[in-house]
């Protein structure tokens, strides 16, 4: 990347306009194929939708993968979560973003080549509460986008 970092090198997105309901397990919410151009940059990840969450009282984790693996050092990912059930209330819509770089997969650099990369939807490990029914696309367009970016500039 040399003089240049923090450029990006590509990018590729994909966007959708259905209305989405994932269900109530773990589950793909969707996946394209990257092409990396080269092995010592990092991916960022940006997915937009309006997420709904239905059935009272609950909590689901949304996640990136690349291959079948998390991100390290540090997952990405963005969770919703209700503890107080409501008679008046069973769903919640709301815009959101989840945005990341991942710097490698289970302490490795992601090396150049073509790689499948994904968001899912979890029930949060930490929370006793049950999955919600997660939705997307609520009235909204739904997008992901990998970009391939150079090393960030050091710290001086």
């Amino acid at each position: 990347c040399g003089a240049g970092k923090g450029r990006l090198v590509g990018w590729r997105s994909k966007e959708w306009n259905e209305t989405s309901e994932i269900g109530t397990n773990l589950h793909t919410v969707v996946k394209l194929t990257f092409k990396k151009q080269r092995s010592d940059t990092f991916l960022r990840f940006t997915f937009f939708t309006t997420r709904v969450e239905r059935n009272g009282q609950g909590c689901s984790q949304w996640y990136f993968m690349v291959g079948k693996t998390e991100c390290t050092p540090h997952s990405i990912n963005g969770y919703t979560h209700r503890n107080m059930p409501s008679p008046l209330h069973t769903s919640i819509e709301m815009s959101s973003s989840i945005v990341g770089v991942c710097k490698g997969t289970s302490g490795r650099i992601i090396n150049k080549g073509t790689h499948e990369v994904s968001m899912h939807v979890r029930h949060c490990p930490w929370s006793s509460d049950s999955l919600w029914t997660p939705i997307t696309g609520f009235h909204t367009t739904t997008t992901l986008l990998v970009e391939e970016m150079c090393p960030p500039q050091n710290d001086a």
